[in-house]
């Protein structure tokens, strides 16, 4: 079962999962955390949700101060190679190691292009694993048809 949890851009998506996997004391995954600079969004860390451990996901581009590995891009957002790569070897694992459920924040426009966490997700489907992820709402019918999902429900926040 796929519960996808949706709503508006700023809806409270990622709060919503990092909350049910606190109720459901079960499972591990990953929930996505808003940097600000002053009122702009100057990046995201992703957070794994059973040790808490942060890394730096997505920089804006205007905020890049390193040269990060840039596996790819939306709009100002540069998503790094490195946290990419740490977030799919940790689902490859945590699907091999029989973990349930597997939260995930957030499939989009990118893994509609085949980008991002489209390969890991797409394995994750394949696995059957019961699984957490969060669409943006306008989002949501082109997920599920590109991914072809059967088994799921929608949580609207």
């Amino acid at each position: 079962m796929i519960h996808i949890v949706t709503g508006k851009i700023d809806s409270g998506k990622s709060t919503t999962i990092a909350d049910l996997y606190q109720r459901n004391q079960a499972g591990d995954g990953f929930v996505s955390i808003k940097r600000m600079h002053y009122h702009k969004v100057h990046g995201y860390d992703i957070m794994r949700l059973s040790t808490l451990e942060t890394r730096l996901l997505v920089v804006r581009d205007e905020f890049k101060h390193r040269d990060y590995q840039i596996a790819c891009k939306i709009g100002p957002y540069l998503f790094l190679q490195d946290a990419l790569a740490y977030v799919e070897t940790t689902i490859r694992t945590l699907i091999a190691d029989g973990v349930t459920p597997i939260y995930l924040d957030e499939i989009g426009q990118l893994e509609l292009y085949d980008q991002c966490f489209h390969k890991v997700f797409a394995e994750l489907v394949d696995s059957g694993v019961e699984c957490y992820i969060t669409v943006r709402h306008d989002l949501v019918p082109d997920i599920i048809d590109k991914y072809k999902l059967k088994v799921y429900d929608i949580i609207e926040v």
